[in-house]
């Protein structure tokens, strides 16, 4: 069977205005799938009353034998502009699976161990500043950080990070400002693997890591580690830490509530908790290739990569007794099986379903809609497979 690509979808609202879809089916034959693909997008825009003013999608099934981009509306809140699929946006958190699959290579080259204390690379003045809140850095390891269960406190929690941010969006933030901040903002959680604590403070030092194996070039270490070359990853980019590839169209807004923090400077979120630029169309091409073979040499890497934490005492499987953080990625059942996910507060989200071997990347202008993510899941779903279509 031959490969749908739906190369780009730009649809304006006014075109469904006529018939608004306020509950589109998931049921579909190949033929129709870009047709039902643009209606569920169109029914989040719809049901957001105003929220969302654009979406974009991307989906790569291998085996559903799907390609498919979709982007509709506009990207940003003032409705000037209309949204393009290939119109890069800040992709927040997701950042961390990237550090994470950077991290994950350099343990299966022999260049570190996951089981490393962070003291072996994190700089004297970095761990002095730890030391001085009761961290023993010789009991975190590089996993700890990697599943955040490290204990160390997130500096990025509460409102007195956010109200400086707000109060100087121009101010240019460094690692070592925002790792006092997890000082002098908050004490330590625990000992390390005593409880589970989404925290950035980890993978800011994860970023350091990688930096410390690449004279200090986060980006560079990134971009090789990940081979953004093999992955065709043009539109990807460590924001301010590195050239905008040529070209690029001027990114997707995004919001803080009410406030457009596209003009914020991007090192309040940057040393490896955030800070790439990308599209869902080099999303998908990431996620896919975490499970097909394309980035990692051994499976037992990707197998390390979705181990549960071992924690010192069981903490009701993480809280809500569905979701939990492996190395930079979530496992949670959706539809009776397990699926691996990741957001960013941007509006951000990919997925990866192994039943299917499908990987799908959204970004909304404004305010994420899960229904709609969940609803394409299971429209590729049920779609029939590669060996058994005709």
């Amino acid at each position: 069977m031959s490969r749908l690509i739906i190369k780009s979808i730009i649809i304006m609202a006014a075109i469904f205005s006529a018939a608004c879809v306020s509950n589109v089916s998931t049921s579909t034959g190949k033929e129709e799938l870009g047709e039902t693909l643009a209606a569920l997008v169109q029914e989040a825009i719809d049901g957001s009353f105003g929220s969302v003013p654009g979406v974009t999608l991307s989906i790569k099934s291998r085996g559903k034998d799907v390609d498919a981009a979709i982007g509709i509306g506009y990207d940003s809140k003032k409705k000037e502009n209309e949204l393009s699929i290939d119109q890069p946006f800040r992709i927040a958190s997701i950042t961390k699976t990237f550090v994470a699959v950077s991290i994950l290579r350099l343990h299966e080259m022999d260049s570190l161990s996951v089981t490393d204390p962070i003291s072996k690379y994190i700089s004297k003045d970095h761990q002095e500043i730890l030391i001085s809140d009761e961290y023993d850095l010789s009991a975190i390891t590089i996993l700890h950080c990697l599943q955040h269960i490290s204990g160390l406190f997130d500096y990025a929690v509460g409102t007195k990070y956010k109200d400086k941010v707000l109060g100087n969006p121009d101010k240019r933030w460094t690692r070592t400002e925002q790792l006092q901040g997890a000082v002098d903002w908050g004490d330590k959680l625990g000992d390390p693997g005593d409880v589970y604590e989404y925290s950035d403070t980890g993978y800011i030092l994860l970023g350091e890591i990688i930096e410390y194996f690449f004279d200090g070039d986060l980006a560079a270490g990134i971009r090789t580690l990940v081979d953004f070359e093999n992955l065709g990853l043009a539109h990807t980019w460590l924001e301010s830490l590195e050239d905008k590839p040529i070209g690029m169209k001027d990114p997707v807004h995004c919001y803080f509530g009410r406030e457009d923090v596209i003009d914020f400077d991007p090192s309040l979120d940057l040393y490896g908790g955030g800070g790439l630029m990308s599209t869902t169309g080099d999303l998908v091409k990431f996620v896919d290739g975490i499970f097909n073979g394309e980035i990692f040499d051994s499976e037992e890497t990707l197998n390390l990569m979705l181990t549960k934490p071992d924690m010192n005492e069981p903490v009701g499987e993480q809280r809500d007794n569905k979701r939990e953080y492996r190395c930079g990625i979530v496992g949670m059942p959706l539809y009776g099986k397990e699926i691996f996910a990741h957001s960013g507060i941007w509006d951000v989200y990919v997925l990866h379903d192994p039943t299917t071997n499908t990987s799908i990347a959204t970004n909304f202008t404004n305010r994420h809609r899960y229904r709609m993510i969940k609803k394409v899941v299971k429209t590729i779903d049920q779609l029939p497979d590669v060996n058994s279509a005709l």
